[in-house]
This record gives C-alpha cells, sequence and structure tokens, in this order.
C-alpha cells in the first residue's frame, strides 16, 4: 500500500500546477477551520464560527470530490493503461487516495510551519521591549489536531465516493489511438 502511495505522489509531482493549486487550497481551508474551531472552543460551538467550521468541512468534502474527479478524469488513459498491464481497481484508488491525501498532508504542514513561526516570532518579540498587543499563540495545538483529523476523515469519505468512478475506466482506452 505504501507503494502505490509513493507512486501517487510521484504521479501527482508531475503535475505540479493542480498540486500546487489544491494545497494552497487546502492550505487556507485548514486554517481557516482550525482557527474558528479555536474561537469555538473557546466560547461557544453555536456561534458564527462554530457554522464557519461546519462550512469550511462541506468545502473540504465539495473540493476533494472536485480534485479527485479531475484525478480520474484527467489521467482516464494512465488509469486505463495501469489496468492493462495489471492493476486491479483497488491499486488505482490506493494511488488516488495518494495522491489526495498526500496534497491534504502538505496543507496541513504548510499551516503548522506558519503558526510554529508566528508563535517564535511574536514569543521573540515579548522578550524585546516592543509593544505588540497579539498573543503569542494564534491557534492551540487541539483545534489544529482536531481539524487534522475531521480533514483526514473528509478526505477518505470523498475516496469512498469516487471509487465509483474509477471502476468505470475501461483498460480498452488506453488500446484506442490518440486521435479519436
Amino acid at each position: 500500500m505504501l507503494r502505490m502511495w509513493k507512486k501517487g505522489v510521484l504521479l501527482i509531482m508531475r503535475e505540479k500546477r493542480t498540486f500546487i493549486i489544491f494545497t494552497l487550497i487546502y492550505t487556507i481551508l485548514i486554517f481557516l477551520t482550525s482557527l474558528f474551531l479555536d474561537y469555538s472552543i473557546g466560547g461557544n460551538f453555536g456561534g458564527i464560527s462554530g457554522v464557519l467550521v461546519l462550512i469550511f468541512l462541506f468545502t473540504s468534502l465539495v473540493l476533494s470530490l472536485l480534485y479527485a474527479w479531475i484525478l480520474v478524469s484527467r489521467k482516464r488513459r494512465d488509469w486505463a493503461t495501469l489496468k492493462c498491464i495489471g492493476y486491479t481497481n483497488a491499486n488505482i484508488i490506493t494511488i488516488v487516495s495518494g495522491i489526495i491525501l498526500f496534497t491534504t498532508l502538505m496543507g496541513l504542514f504548510i499551516v503548522i510551519e506558519v503558526l510554529f513561526h508566528y508563535t517564535a516570532i511574536f514569543t521573540y518579540l515579548d522578550t524585546v521591549p516592543i509593544p505588540t498587543g497579539l498573543q503569542p499563540v494564534l491557534i492551540g495545538l487541539l483545534p489544529v489536531i482536531t481539524t487534522t483529523i475531521l480533514f483526514i476523515a473528509v478526505q477518505i469519505l470523498s475516496i469512498a465516493l469516487i471509487y465509483r468512478k474509477v471502476l468505470k475506466v475501461r483498460p480498452m482506452i488506453a488500446l484506442k489511438r490518440v486521435g479519436e
């Protein structure tokens, strides 16, 4: 399974533009979900921040389905070729899931990196006599971990929903001429 995920990562690195766009979208969604989840935990979940968390999770599901659909549709000939040489539907869905989870985890690592740098900078500025008025920790660890678990669950749900599209890819597509 890890070998298939590695193949998925290598495949998506060929399409850097799609990968970068969806990584940035996931980064923004993960950051905003963590931020508003932190606000919700501090106050009450029924407020506007709780509604925004649900909206961001739904947006993540829709974008994940769109990303999986784009992957399956644009690489239809590649998936058909892999089926011709003996890959099963489970192998192909493992590759697609590796691509989707890798993109999500890259977005998560970017968010964690930004939060670490934010905390380091403002903790340093607290030692220097420069008044900033900002809190040194922007988002706590619990909202980031909760958001990570929720986003991975949403990605797994979208992978399960896209499985039917992978089943429809026929090996004959790989054997047709390009112009037809």
